[in-house]
């Protein structure tokens, strides 16, 4: 099994997050602001999974994943859900009067536990 380690940007953007935690509440809330596919896109990368191999995981052609994927596309919210779970993640409806309580513990999260420098690859 081969090794994956993290780019020197994501460690770099690791370190700067626990240091600073006001940027850190900052970038959970402009991931928030991205479009969903958008965001899809950015957690299938943090994962390390090509689009094939969510596509494997979700019995679909990997075309599919990529039109999921793809701004301009209006997927089916099932295919979303889908997705998500593929990436070990889930949808949630949040208030806008909550919001900002999300984001600072989506960074707190990010923050107080952040992922080794190496993993092996899926």
């Amino acid at each position: 099994m081969r090794t994956v380690t993290l780019s020197g940007f994501d460690v770099q953007l690791q370190a700067l997050l626990r240091k600073r935690p006001g940027l850190a509440k900052e970038y959970a809330k402009q991931f928030a602001d991205l479009p969903l596919p958008t965001q899809l896109a950015i957690m299938r990368r943090r994962s390390w999974l090509s689009q094939r191999d969510v596509a494997k995981a979700l019995r679909v052609r990997q075309p599919q994943v990529a039109r999921l994927e793809n701004v301009r596309h209006d997927p089916r919210l099932s295919s979303v859900v889908g997705q998500a779970r593929a990436l070990h993640c889930h949808l949630m409806l949040v208030p806008d009067s909550l919001l900002a309580k999300v984001a600072r513990l989506v960074a707190a999260s990010a923050v107080s536990s952040p992922r080794e420098s190496s993993r092996p690859a899926p």
